[in-house]
């Protein structure tokens, strides 16, 4: 049988929720999270000043989008090999709901990504003047001349699902970079070293796309912490359900294409390298994500039951 397109999450789990690796996920987690706040509110409350007001144009919005693509991808370089490098509740919940990390592992998660934000944003403030603070702080909010907010967040819910898509293609499917390998490694087969490249980009471009209109959150965090430091709430609620939607439905649909059977798309990577070379070869190895963590094994090593 292939493998459950769903399943309840686990409460816990027994080998990998131990504490010193919960307690290095959230810490993780916590730092990774400030560091990319302080820097994409940072980049806004910069792009703001050269202006002199609180309009954004055409190159302070590129200066923002960078800030946050480039924020991301080197932070997930860092935190990735510790805590999976979520530093967003939306990507957190994706795992917790397709059964990739456990509850308890998704609640310190969350915790830890929230007080994150919320230190970013104030280590933000304790540099800033006060006509700098009053530039907003880089607070999200729906610029209604240009959209309504139902369609804010519509767009919310659909940058989320693009960005969550990629995740899963690029960090947590188990053949991420086996049709065309980008690690520059010997291994033909072997996992692609550029998925935190590929996030980060992710986020760039639909930064580019969004900021005029939403500010492009995808991720509560983000946009929890400058509320709690600046009381910027208005419309709070799309930054939490939108991103949450978009997350739940790209995270399911991601699920199906490329975690759904693994041994299937082993056995056609297996027949598509035969053909290749013009011989046999042996079933190459399939990488599954666990809590954030990645494990080779061969079609041999997948239960039956899974088979």
């Amino acid at each position: 049988m292939p493998h459950a397109i769903i399943s309840l999450p686990k409460f816990q789990d027994e080998e990998e929720d131990v504490i010193p690796a919960l307690w290095r996920g959230g810490a993780s987690e916590f730092f990774a999270t400030m560091i990319f706040v302080f820097i994409g509110t940072g980049a806004v409350t910069a792009a703001q000043a050269s202006l002199g007001n609180t309009q954004i144009q055409v190159p302070p919005l590129t200066l923002i989008a960078i800030a946050h693509g480039f924020a991301i991808m080197v932070l997930v370089y860092a935190v990735g090999e510790v805590s999976g490098g979520h530093i967003n509740p939306a990507v957190t919940w994706a795992c917790l709901i397709t059964n990739k990390i456990s509850f308890i592992r998704a609640l310190i998660y969350v915790i830890a990504q929230l007080g994150g934000a919320v230190a970013g944003s104030a280590l933000l403030r304790s540099i800033l003047s006060d006509d700098l603070i009053n530039l907003g702080m880089g607070c999200h909010h729906i610029d209604t001349s240009k959209i309504t907010i139902a369609q804010g967040f519509g767009a919310e819910v659909i940058f989320t699902f693009i960005f969550i898509f990629i995740v899963f293609a690029t960090a947590i499917s188990p053949f991420a970079g086996k049709m065309a390998p980008l690690s520059g490694g010997e291994s033909e087969y072997g996992p692609g070293k550029l998925t935190p490249f590929a996030v980060g980009m992710t986020i760039l471009i639909l930064h580019c796309v969004g900021i005029p209109f939403t500010g492009a959150s995808m991720n509560p965090a983000r946009t929890f912490g400058p509320a709690i430091v600046h009381s910027c709430w208005d419309n709070h609620w799309v930054y939490w359900i939108g991103p949450l939607a978009g997350s739940t439905v790209a995270a399911f649909t991601a699920q199906i294409i490329f975690l759904s059977n693994p041994v299937a798309i082993a056995a056609m990577f297996r027949a598509q390298r035969t053909n290749q070379e013009g011989g046999s070869s042996q079933a190459p190895e399939v990488t599954e994500s666990t809590n954030g963590q990645s494990v080779n094994l061969k079609e041999d090593d997948i239960p039956l039951e899974d088979q």
